[in-house]
């Protein structure tokens, strides 16, 4: 169960596009703030806030749309 879920959340996180998949992995992951990402991306605030909006509601329907799917059974 686990392992599929962490399989799925990889597999969503790859979809992101790369600018939202960095800022995303940079505040989840390495947990930097949104004005360190700025500095380190060479970026504006804005941006990365603009890019951690459109990563959330990417990953929203991503999930929303897999459940919709009918489940697999494993047997």
């Amino acid at each position: 169960g686990a392992r599929q879920e962490l399989a799925r959340l990889e597999e969503i996180l790859l979809r992101l596009p790369p600018g939202c998949r960095q800022v995303f992995l940079l505040r989840k992951v390495e947990d930097l703030t949104h004005e360190e990402i700025a500095r380190v991306l060479g970026i504006s605030r804005k941006t990365v806030e603009n890019h951690m909006t459109r990563a959330y509601r990417l990953l929203r329907e991503a999930y929303q749309a897999a459940e919709a799917l009918p489940k697999q059974k494993l047997c």
